[in-house]
């Protein structure tokens, strides 16, 4: 099954490709031989989507590296209009399997795609936030010791008033959950406990474990100690993690020892409900 169809319409591109003027005569079977490209015919390859995903697959370039590559000596040295072609055309290798290729280029649109579905989101929440009169500021900075100033994606009261912070958003997009989520919650967990022992009366005591083994066998119960130090100590720190909740769930209870509330993307509704229950309450 394909992810949508925007996907699926990349993928009839790079198919397409084998038919490409530029392109099918260099195509048997699934070998694809780069030998002889111009720099002028990859420069018109590059101005075809499909074909300059499916380049920067063969040359072992991301768009980043790309624009790097073009200020290379030998690169730069051509003209501006041809020197990502130049770029791209000092690293095609003789040939490849034009399948691996399809892959690859099939791969990162994918990635993309996940991405900007998330920024959508992201901005829908912000949009909800102003809709329903939910006082969450966005773009403010607040005064930390960890660094000087710490950004959240969303904060209230507003911190130019010299007010301490009552409530704390972050939202976090995470594109794989195995890969990325440890790191994100790392550092939700991190600002919860700065803000709530600066601007709170946080008190921490320490649970004294004396083997690791005793963590493995009762998690649960130690989580619910350091837990009932967390909550109710001020600011209120919500997380919002872009990601499905049934990947992500199980991150949920380790999470929320730390942190006062953690939301995955198909929460948006509950989220919306704390924080809007969280700025009343403050006032």
């Amino acid at each position: 099954m394909t992810e949508t169809p925007e996907f699926d319409d990349f993928q009839r591109e790079l198919q397409k490709l084998r038919r490409h003027p530029l392109l099918r005569a260099r195509i048997k079977g699934d070998e694809l031989r780069w030998k002889g490209i111009t720099v002028e015919e990859v420069a018109r390859l590059l101005g075809h989507r499909a074909a300059y995903s499916l380049l920067l697959a063969a040359a072992k370039l991301t768009r980043t590296t790309l624009k790097k590559a073009t200020l290379d000596p030998e690169v730069a040295i051509t003209t501006a209009k041809l020197r990502p072609a130049r770029a791209v055309v000092q690293r095609l290798p003789v040939r490849t399997s034009f399948n691996e290729l399809v892959a690859r280029a099939e791969a990162v649109r994918s990635q993309d795609l996940q991405r900007k579905a998330r920024g959508t989101i992201e901005e829908h929440f912000k949009q909800r936030l102003v809709a329903e009169k939910i006082p969450i500021l966005m773009a403010k900075r607040v005064a930390g010791l960890l660094v000087s100033q710490r950004k959240p994606d969303g904060v209230w009261p507003d911190p130019a008033d010299d007010e301490p912070p009552q409530v704390w958003l972050e939202i976090k997009n995470v594109r794989r959950v195995s890969d990325d989520i440890q790191k994100r919650l790392y550092e939700i967990a991190e600002v919860s406990l700065e803000m709530k022992l600066l601007y709170g009366r946080l008190e921490l005591t320490g649970l004294g474990v004396s083997r690791p083994s005793e963590v493995l066998a009762a998690p649960a119960g130690m989580r619910a100690m350091v837990r009932a130090q967390i909550v109710g100590v001020q600011p209120v720190v919500v997380a919002l993690l872009l990601c499905p909740r049934p990947e992500a769930e199980r991150y949920r209870a380790g999470a929320e020892a730390f942190i006062d509330h953690v939301f995955f993307q198909d929460e948006i509704e509950a989220c919306l409900d704390v924080l809007r229950a969280a700025t009343r309450s403050g006032k």
